[in-house]
C-alpha cells in the first residue's frame, strides 16, 4: 500500500518543482529575455552590453564553413576556462565577455552560443598547473603564452597535446630594457649586470638583443629574479646596470634611477613578443564548435574593443584589481589588438614579415643554443589553426591584413642606434651586384633584424677596405648598402624603412695592412634606428 506524502513531503516537492522550472528559464536565456522586455535599461552588476560598444556590426551565426574541423563529442556545457593574467592584450576577451565571469548577456553567449570564464592568474606555475589539471577538473582548457615563452615549455606540456590557436596581441612598449647612463647601445651590455625574470618574455627579449647586437649570453652576468616585477625593483635599487622588465614597472623604474632611461623596448621591437592562447589537445577534440566560437567571440569582442578605446579602458580598470582608469589606459597603449585578417595573417605567414612560424622557429633556435632546450619540434606540430580558419564565417568579406607601419622619410642620421649588427655579404671585386650567396646570408642574417624591429628604421651601411681611391670606395660601398636595401624590399619592406649610407674606407674595425684586416672591414652594418 502507497504511503500519503506529509504535509512537509508536498511542501519540499512543490519547492524542487519550481527549482526545476527556473533553472530551466535560466538556463535557456527564458529569465534574460523576461527581464529585458520588463527592464530594458538594467544590466546585471559587473557586466556590459555589446551595445556599450557601437558602430560594430553584429557577428553573423549563418552560413557553414568550409574548414573541416575535427569530429567532436557535442557541446561543452559548462563555461569555456580560460587562464588569463594581469594584462591589457585580454581587451577583445574581456569586451566580448563584459567582464571575467560567465555572462548571458555577454557578445560570447548571445552572438556565439558559448559561455566564457577568464580567471586571473599571474602566478605562472598556477597557471601551468591549471592548465595540466584541465577545465573538467577546476582547472583551464585554454592559457595564455607569448609564442617565444610556448617554444620554450612545449616539450613539457606534450602529453597534453597543446595547441596554439589564437593571437590575443603584440606587445608594443609593454616589455622593455632600462640600462644605466652608461649604457648607450646594445653593446655597452658587455660585461654588465642585466637583470630578468628567467626563462620568460623578458629573458627572450634579452637574449634576443644580445644576439643581434654581436654578443652572445655569456657577455653578460645575468641576476635572475623570481618576477619581471622584482628586476624592475633591482634596477631601480641600483643593484644591476641594466634590467628588462614589463610596463608600468620598468618605466618607473627607469624614470626614478637618475640618470637611467629605456634603450629600447617592443615599440620598436614591435614584433618581437607576441602573446597567443593555447588549448588543450582533448579539449579541442572533443568540443571543436566551441573552440571555433570561442575564437569568433574573441575576434569580434577585439573589433569592438579597438573601436571603443575609451569604453574598452573603463571595463578593464572595472574588471582587473587595483587598475585604475589611467592604469588601464596605459594598458591598451602597451599592446596591439590583432584582428580577423591579422590573426589569418599571423599564422598562415601571408603578407606577414614576422609571423607564427618565424618568430618560434627563431625563439627555439635561441633557447637551445644557451641549453634551455633539447628536443626540436616543428612550428606545425605546436598549432592548430582550424578552429581560427572556420571562424570566418563570422567575418564575410574580411580583407587581408594590411602593412602596419609606415616609412614617410629616411630616420636621420645623427640618431643613436638601438644597435648594430655586422654582416659580412660579400661582392665581387669592383661589383653591387648580390650573388645568391650573398641573398642567402641577407636572408637568414637580417630580414629576421627588419621584421622584428617592425616600427624601426633599419640604417644599411656599407663598408670598404682602403684599397683605391677613397671616392671610389664610398661610391662604391653606397651602390652595395642600396642593392641590399633593394634585395630587402623585394622580400615586402617598405623602402623607406631603410637609410643608405656609403662609409668607403672611413670606419674600418681592423687594421688594412692585413688581408684579414682587410676582410672584416668589407662589411655591412645593419643599425636599429628608433623612431
Amino acid at each position: 500500500m502507497a504511503r500519503q506524502l506529509t504535509p512537509l513531503g508536498r511542501f519540499l516537492l512543490v519547492i524542487c518543482g519550481l527549482s526545476l522550472i527556473g533553472y530551466g528559464l535560466y538556463r535557456y536565456g527564458v529569465l534574460a529575455r523576461i527581464t529585458a522586455v520588463l527592464a530594458p535599461d538594467k544590466k546585471a552588476e559587473g557586466t556590459v552590453s555589446k551595445d556599450d560598444f557601437g558602430g560594430v556590426t553584429p557577428a553573423a551565426t549563418t552560413g557553414s564553413s568550409t574548414t573541416a574541423l575535427p569530429a567532436g563529442g557535442g557541446r561543452l556545457n559548462r563555461p569555456i576556462r580560460v587562464a588569463i593574467v594581469t594584462w591589457g592584450g585580454y581587451a577583445g576577451g574581456i569586451v566580448a565577455n563584459g567582464g571575467f565571469a560567465p555572462n548571458r548577456e555577454s557578445t560570447f553567449n548571445r552572438d556565439y552560443g558559448v559561455q566564457v570564464e577568464l580567471l586571473v592568474i599571474d602566478d605562472f606555475e598556477k597557471s601551468r598547473d591549471a592548465f595540466r589539471a584541465g577545465g573538467d577538473k577546476g582547472g583551464v582548457d585554454i592559457m595564455w603564452s607569448t609564442v617565444d615563452a610556448y617554444a620554450l615549455e612545449y616539450g613539457g606540456l606534450q602529453s597534453l597535446k597543446p595547441k596554439a590557436i589564437l593571437q590575443y596581441d603584440w606587445s608594443r612598449g609593454g616589455d622593455a630594457i632600462a640600462v644605466d647612463a652608461s649604457i648607450k647601445s646594445v653593446s655597452d651590455l658587455r660585461g654588465k649586470k642585466l637583470a630578468c625574470a628567467e626563462a620568460t618574455p623578458s629573458h627572450y627579449f634579452a637574449l634576443y638583443a644580445l644576439t643581434q647586437g654581436g654578443l652572445t649570453n655569456r657577455d653578460v652576468q645575468w641576476v635572475f629574479t623570481t618576477s619581471a616585477v622584482e628586476a624592475a625593483n633591482v634596477f631601480k635599487a641600483g643593484r644591476v646596470d641594466a634590467a628588462v622588465s614589463w610596463s608600468p614597472d620598468v618605466y618607473i623604474a627607469a624614470r626614478e634611477r637618475p640618470g637611467a632611461k629605456i634603450l629600447a623596448s617592443t615599440r620598436e621591437a614591435s614584433n618581437l613578443i607576441a602573446d597567443i592562447f593555447v588549448a588543450r589537445g582533448d579539449f579541442i577534440d572533443r568540443y571543436p564548435e566551441d573552440a571555433k566560437r570561442f575564437v569568433g567571440g574573441w575576434l569580434k569582442g577585439v573589433e569592438m574593443a579597438n573601436a571603443n578605446p575609451d569604453r574598452t579602458a573603463a571595463l578593464l580598470a572595472k574588471s582587473f584589481s587595483g587598475i585604475g582608469l589611467e592604469d588601464a589606459k596605459g594598458m591598451l597603449e602597451d599592446v596591439k589588438l590583432p584582428n580577423f585578417s591579422e590573426n589569418r595573417g599571423f599564422f598562415s605567414g601571408e603578407g606577414a614579415l614576422a609571423n607564427y612560424t618565424s618568430i618560434y622557429r627563431t625563439a627555439q633556435g635561441i633557447w637551445r643554443r644557451i641549453g634551455k632546450i633539447s628536443e626540436v619540434f616543428e612550428p606545425y606540430q605546436t598549432v592548430d589553426t582550424r578552429f581560427l580558419d572556420a571562424a570566418a564565417e563570422y567575418f564575410p568579406g574580411a580583407a587581408a591584413a594590411k602593412p602596419e607601419f609606415a616609412f614617410t622619410a629616411p630616420a636621420s642620421r645623427t640618431t643613436a642606434p638601438i644597435l648594430t649588427k655586422t654582416v659580412s655579404v660579400y661582392f665581387p671585386t669592383g661589383s653591387s651586384s648580390l650573388d645568391e650567396n650573398a641573398k642567402a646570408v641577407l636572408d637568414t642574417q637580417v630580414v629576421d633584424l627588419a621584421a622584428t624591429f617592425g616600427s624601426a628604421y633599419l640604417r644599411i651601411a656599407g663598408n670598404t677596405d682602403n684599397v683605391g681611391s677613397r671616392d671610389t670606395n664610398v661610391r662604391l660601398s653606397r651602390a652595395r648598402a642600396d642593392a641590399v636595401a633593394q634585395f630587402l624590399v623585394s622580400k615586402g619592406f617598405e623602402r623607406n624603412k631603410f637609410d643608405v649610407v656609403g662609409n668607403g674606407p672611413d670606419k674600418p674595425i681592423a687594421a688594412n695592412d692585413t688581408d684579414a684586416g682587410r676582410a672584416k672591414n668589407r662589411r655591412t652594418d645593419f643599425e636599429v634606428i628608433p623612431r
